[in-house]
């Protein structure tokens, strides 16, 4: 007997319920596969960090297939971390896409990271690597002689609105990670002793706010692609998404405060006198 999806009604006024927010999504993700059947059209200044923007854009597209899945099971809590996810890698090609010269960054820390996996490999006398591995990326990291990538909360703070969406990614955080907040969500109190119940089954709440924000982090990384491609083959598609979801595709850096513009403008020496 085929097992039933979990449905209930939907609070958003373009949806009948989350059956039909479901198969919006999976409408989304087929467009997005037909897509990548044709030649991707690359404009001039992303030529260097557009292929990694369409892997971002593309990992958040994998992410919803099992958000999907894990919806039709009423399995919240164990999409939450890979809502997470692609928030991350959203708001982080967002990040990109509104400042190409970023892919140094992102480059930078990903040598970084891949230097300190090695150096532990090595640490523990394990095969594969030695140090002229080490000394080959030192030198990789002399040539691209770029900052580090800012942590994710900075990356969100230089985006118009990215704020609002850090915190909703901080909230993810806390069923991501092993912490109060799980401990929590499998336990109930109860007046006899222990004073604690066992609930193998919990059930987070919130269902549709959850899903919904994996659709609106898919709708902003499929345009994000669209727009790096000059031939935009998703244009329409994309907008009449974003205007049933009430959402809106504009996107922008943060406008710098004028203090940290002051700052910014004053020499060095100036700064130092101040002290």
């Amino acid at each position: 007997m085929a097992e039933e999806l979990y449905n209930g009604a939907a609070v958003h006024q373009g949806f009948h319920d989350l059956a039909d927010l479901r198969a919006f999504a999976r409408k989304l993700i087929e467009h997005w596969d037909r897509w990548q059947m044709k030649p991707f059209h690359m404009k001039g200044e992303y030529e260097e960090g557009g292929p990694i923007l369409w892997s971002f854009t593309n990992h958040v597209v994998n992410l919803m297939r099992t958000v999907l899945d894990l919806s039709e099971k009423d399995r919240g809590i164990i999409a939450v971390p890979l809502i997470r996810l692609m928030v991350e890698n959203t708001m982080t090609g967002m990040w990109l896409y509104l400042e190409p010269s970023n892919t140094w960054a992102i480059l930078t820390e990903g040598f970084q990271k891949r230097r300190a996996a090695i150096k532990g490999v090595i640490e523990i006398e394990g095969e594969g690597f030695d140090n002229s591995d080490l000394d080959e990326i030192d030198q990789i990291l002399e040539s691209l002689d770029s900052p580090t990538l800012p942590p994710f909360e900075q990356r969100c703070a230089d985006i118009e609105g990215g704020k609002a969406i850090y915190v909703a990614y901080r909230v993810m955080s806390s069923y991501s990670h092993a912490g109060m907040a799980l401990g929590d969500f499998y336990l109930g109190e109860i007046e006899e002793d222990p004073g604690l119940e066992r609930i193998p089954d919990a059930r987070l709440e919130n269902h549709e706010a959850w899903l919904g924000t994996a659709v609106s982090m898919l709708i902003i990384s499929m345009k994000l692609c669209d727009n790096i491609d000059y031939k935009g083959g998703l244009k329409s598609q994309l907008d009449r998404a974003a205007k049933r979801m009430g959402m809106s595709l504009n996107f922008v850096k943060a406008p710098k405060k004028e203090k940290q513009a002051r700052a910014k403008a004053r020499p060095a020496t100036s700064a130092v006198q101040g002290l």
